[in-house]
Protein backbone atom coordinates (compact mmCIF):
# COMPACT_ATOMS: atom_id res chain seq x y z
CA UNK A 1 0.00 0.00 0.00
CA UNK A 2 2.75 2.45 0.92
CA UNK A 3 5.41 1.32 -1.55
CA UNK A 4 4.69 3.93 -4.23
CA UNK A 5 4.85 7.00 -1.93
CA UNK A 6 8.10 5.69 -0.44
CA UNK A 7 9.61 5.13 -3.89
CA UNK A 8 8.47 8.55 -5.03
CA UNK A 9 9.98 10.21 -1.98
CA UNK A 10 13.20 8.31 -2.58
CA UNK A 11 13.36 9.53 -6.14
CA UNK A 12 12.88 13.12 -4.98
CA UNK A 13 15.78 12.74 -2.53
CA UNK A 14 18.02 11.18 -5.18
CA UNK A 15 17.21 13.86 -7.75
CA UNK A 16 17.75 16.63 -5.17
CA UNK A 17 21.15 15.23 -4.18
CA UNK A 18 22.14 14.95 -7.84
CA UNK A 19 21.11 18.55 -8.46
CA UNK A 20 23.12 19.73 -5.46
CA UNK A 21 26.17 17.85 -6.68
CA UNK A 22 25.90 19.38 -10.14
CA UNK A 23 25.43 22.79 -8.57
CA UNK A 24 28.63 22.38 -6.57
CA UNK A 25 30.56 21.43 -9.70
CA UNK A 26 29.12 24.38 -11.57
CA UNK A 27 30.11 26.71 -8.72
CA UNK A 28 33.68 25.52 -8.98
CA UNK A 29 33.82 26.02 -12.73
CA UNK A 30 32.12 29.39 -12.69
CA UNK A 31 34.70 30.85 -10.31
CA UNK A 32 37.66 29.52 -12.23
CA UNK A 33 37.89 26.49 -10.01
CA UNK A 34 37.29 27.85 -6.51
CA UNK A 35 35.93 24.89 -4.50
CA UNK A 36 32.62 25.17 -2.67
CA UNK A 37 32.99 25.21 1.12
CA UNK A 38 31.74 21.68 1.65
CA UNK A 39 34.51 20.35 -0.58
CA UNK A 40 37.40 21.98 1.24
CA UNK A 41 37.98 19.12 3.68
CA UNK A 42 39.76 16.00 2.51
CA UNK A 43 37.46 13.02 3.23
CA UNK A 44 40.54 10.82 3.53
CA UNK A 45 42.11 12.92 6.29
CA UNK A 46 40.14 13.28 9.53
CA UNK A 47 42.87 15.52 10.97
CA UNK A 48 42.02 18.37 8.62
CA UNK A 49 38.84 19.41 10.41
CA UNK A 50 40.65 19.48 13.75
CA UNK A 51 43.48 21.61 12.39
CA UNK A 52 41.11 23.99 10.64
CA UNK A 53 39.32 24.57 13.93
CA UNK A 54 42.66 25.51 15.49
CA UNK A 55 43.70 27.56 12.44
CA UNK A 56 40.40 28.97 11.09
CA UNK A 57 41.15 29.75 7.44
CA UNK A 58 39.06 32.90 7.02
CA UNK A 59 40.52 34.55 10.13
CA UNK A 60 44.07 33.57 9.22
CA UNK A 61 43.77 34.77 5.63
CA UNK A 62 42.20 38.04 6.79
CA UNK A 63 45.12 38.57 9.18
CA UNK A 64 47.83 37.96 6.59
CA UNK A 65 46.07 39.89 3.83
CA UNK A 66 45.21 37.24 1.25
CA UNK A 67 43.07 39.02 -1.33
CA UNK A 68 41.39 38.35 -4.69
CA UNK A 69 43.72 38.44 -7.68
CA UNK A 70 46.91 37.80 -5.72
CA UNK A 71 49.65 35.34 -6.66
CA UNK A 72 50.47 33.30 -3.56
CA UNK A 73 52.89 30.45 -2.88
CA UNK A 74 52.39 28.03 -0.03
CA UNK A 75 55.66 26.43 1.05
CA UNK A 76 55.04 23.04 2.65
CA UNK A 77 51.60 22.71 1.07
CA UNK A 78 51.39 18.97 1.65
CA UNK A 79 48.08 17.46 0.55
CA UNK A 80 46.46 20.86 0.09
CA UNK A 81 44.53 21.53 3.28
CA UNK A 82 45.24 25.25 3.06
CA UNK A 83 45.93 25.45 -0.68
CA UNK A 84 42.22 25.02 -1.42
CA UNK A 85 41.45 27.77 1.07
CA UNK A 86 43.97 30.12 -0.54
CA UNK A 87 42.69 29.52 -4.06
CA UNK A 88 39.10 30.14 -2.95
CA UNK A 89 40.22 33.50 -1.57
CA UNK A 90 42.39 34.70 -4.50
CA UNK A 91 39.73 33.58 -6.97
CA UNK A 92 39.75 33.07 -10.72
CA UNK A 93 42.08 36.03 -11.31
CA UNK A 94 44.64 34.82 -8.79
CA UNK A 95 47.06 31.93 -8.68
CA UNK A 96 48.54 29.62 -6.04
CA UNK A 97 51.84 27.78 -6.26
CA UNK A 98 51.66 24.78 -3.95
CA UNK A 99 55.21 23.76 -3.04
CA UNK A 100 56.42 20.72 -1.16
CA UNK A 101 59.30 18.24 -1.21
CA UNK A 102 56.89 15.30 -0.88
CA UNK A 103 55.95 14.14 -4.39
CA UNK A 104 53.20 11.83 -3.12
CA UNK A 105 51.55 14.65 -1.19
CA UNK A 106 51.59 16.85 -4.29
CA UNK A 107 50.07 14.04 -6.35
CA UNK A 108 47.21 13.88 -3.86
CA UNK A 109 46.85 17.67 -4.03
CA UNK A 110 46.63 17.60 -7.83
CA UNK A 111 43.91 14.95 -7.66
CA UNK A 112 42.08 17.10 -5.16
CA UNK A 113 42.21 20.08 -7.52
CA UNK A 114 41.05 17.92 -10.43
CA UNK A 115 38.09 16.77 -8.35
CA UNK A 116 36.87 20.37 -8.09
CA UNK A 117 38.03 21.54 -11.51
CA UNK A 118 40.52 23.96 -9.93
CA UNK A 119 42.68 25.25 -12.77
CA UNK A 120 44.84 27.95 -11.20
CA UNK A 121 46.88 25.92 -8.71
CA UNK A 122 50.34 24.85 -9.83
CA UNK A 123 52.21 22.24 -7.81
CA UNK A 124 55.96 22.68 -7.41
CA UNK A 125 58.28 19.89 -6.28
CA UNK A 126 60.88 21.81 -4.33
CA UNK A 127 64.20 20.91 -2.79
CA UNK A 128 65.11 20.89 0.88
CA UNK A 129 66.81 24.30 0.67
CA UNK A 130 65.20 25.72 -2.47
CA UNK A 131 61.44 25.89 -3.11
CA UNK A 132 62.10 26.44 -6.85
CA UNK A 133 59.43 29.13 -7.17
CA UNK A 134 59.33 31.47 -10.19
CA UNK A 135 61.36 34.64 -9.54
CA UNK A 136 59.76 38.04 -8.97
CA UNK A 137 56.24 36.63 -9.29
CA UNK A 138 54.62 36.45 -5.84
CA UNK A 139 52.56 38.84 -3.77
CA UNK A 140 52.78 36.56 -0.74
CA UNK A 141 54.62 33.53 0.55
CA UNK A 142 52.51 31.62 3.05
CA UNK A 143 53.67 28.92 5.47
CA UNK A 144 51.46 27.17 8.01
CA UNK A 145 52.49 24.50 10.53
CA UNK A 146 55.58 23.65 8.47
CA UNK A 147 58.34 26.02 9.56
CA UNK A 148 59.57 23.75 12.37
CA UNK A 149 60.24 21.02 9.79
CA UNK A 150 62.75 23.09 7.82
CA UNK A 151 66.33 21.82 8.14
CA UNK A 152 67.92 25.14 7.19
CA UNK A 153 65.25 27.85 7.27
CA UNK A 154 67.68 30.69 6.56
CA UNK A 155 68.88 29.18 3.28
CA UNK A 156 65.42 28.00 2.27
CA UNK A 157 63.75 31.33 2.94
CA UNK A 158 66.63 33.27 1.42
CA UNK A 159 66.03 31.37 -1.81
CA UNK A 160 62.26 31.76 -1.47
CA UNK A 161 62.67 35.52 -1.12
CA UNK A 162 63.85 35.72 -4.75
CA UNK A 163 60.35 34.70 -5.85
CA UNK A 164 58.67 37.72 -4.25
CA UNK A 165 57.78 40.87 -6.08
CA UNK A 166 59.39 44.03 -4.73
CA UNK A 167 56.34 44.66 -2.53
CA UNK A 168 55.80 40.99 -1.70
CA UNK A 169 55.45 39.78 1.88
CA UNK A 170 55.93 36.62 3.93
CA UNK A 171 53.42 35.17 6.40
CA UNK A 172 54.25 32.34 8.78
CA UNK A 173 51.68 30.62 10.98
CA UNK A 174 53.62 28.55 13.50
CA UNK A 175 53.18 26.80 16.79
CA UNK A 176 54.26 28.62 19.92
CA UNK A 177 57.08 27.15 22.04
CA UNK A 178 56.11 24.38 24.43
CA UNK A 179 58.05 22.44 27.07
CA UNK A 180 60.37 19.81 25.63
CA UNK A 181 59.90 20.92 22.01
CA UNK A 182 62.94 22.94 20.95
CA UNK A 183 61.93 23.04 17.28
CA UNK A 184 59.30 25.70 18.01
CA UNK A 185 60.78 29.21 18.12
CA UNK A 186 59.97 32.15 20.35
CA UNK A 187 58.88 35.33 18.55
CA UNK A 188 62.35 36.77 19.20
CA UNK A 189 64.03 33.71 17.69
CA UNK A 190 61.71 33.78 14.70
CA UNK A 191 62.44 37.46 14.04
CA UNK A 192 66.20 36.90 14.29
CA UNK A 193 66.13 33.83 12.04
CA UNK A 194 64.10 35.54 9.33
CA UNK A 195 66.27 38.65 9.51
CA UNK A 196 69.21 36.50 8.43
CA UNK A 197 67.13 35.35 5.45
CA UNK A 198 66.29 38.91 4.40
CA UNK A 199 62.98 39.62 6.15
CA UNK A 200 61.88 42.17 8.73
CA UNK A 201 59.14 41.25 11.19
CA UNK A 202 56.45 43.93 10.94
CA UNK A 203 53.61 42.39 12.92
CA UNK A 204 52.85 39.47 15.22
CA UNK A 205 49.23 38.38 15.61
CA UNK A 206 48.35 36.61 18.86
CA UNK A 207 44.59 36.07 18.53
CA UNK A 208 45.20 32.31 18.09
CA UNK A 209 47.64 32.02 20.96
CA UNK A 210 45.00 30.22 23.01
CA UNK A 211 45.24 27.53 20.31
CA UNK A 212 49.03 27.55 20.57
CA UNK A 213 49.78 29.61 17.44
CA UNK A 214 51.53 32.80 16.43
CA UNK A 215 51.03 34.54 13.08
CA UNK A 216 54.10 36.43 11.85
CA UNK A 217 54.00 38.99 9.03
CA UNK A 218 57.28 40.00 7.36
CA UNK A 219 58.37 42.57 4.80
CA UNK A 220 61.55 42.20 2.81
CA UNK A 221 64.70 43.74 4.22
CA UNK A 222 66.95 45.88 2.05
CA UNK A 223 69.58 43.18 2.41
CA UNK A 224 69.71 39.91 4.38
CA UNK A 225 71.79 40.25 7.53
CA UNK A 226 73.66 37.11 6.48
CA UNK A 227 75.11 39.20 3.61
CA UNK A 228 76.06 42.21 5.72
CA UNK A 229 79.71 42.76 6.51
Amino acid sequence: MNQRPIVAAGLVVILTCAALALGCQAAGSATGGSPPSQGMLDPENENEARLNRLQPPDRVMDAVGVAPGQVVAEIGAGRGRYTVQLIARVGADGRVYAEDIDADALKHLRARCDRWNIRNVETVLGEVNDPRLPPNSLDLIFIISSFHHFDDPVTLMGNARQALKRTGRLAIVEWAPRPGRSEYLTPEQMAATMKRAGFTLTRTETFLLANGLYIYIFDQSAKPSSELR
